[in-house]
């Protein structure tokens, strides 16, 4: 299932900011912007918004186990 973030354009209009306008908003939501891919990107000029779709996907890493081998 996927998630939906909906930003302002006034919060994200100077380009410096953005990253952390965006990142702080995956962070509301318990996501991380580095591990949770973005489906779809859109801007609704009319109402001022953009609204990003988010794969809402956990990924699990298994430490050391018996099988693996390094080298």
């Amino acid at each position: 299932m996927s998630k939906e973030i909906i930003l302002n354009h006034k919060d994200i209009q100077h380009p410096v900011g953005i990253c952390d306008v965006v990142e702080r908003e995956f962070q509301k939501r318990d996501m991380d912007i580095h591990r949770h891919e973005a489906l779809e990107v859109t801007d609704d000029f009319d109402k001022g918004v953009r609204k990003i779709t988010v794969k809402n996907t956990k990924y699990f890493t298994i430490g050391k186990v018996p099988w693996h081998r390094e080298g």
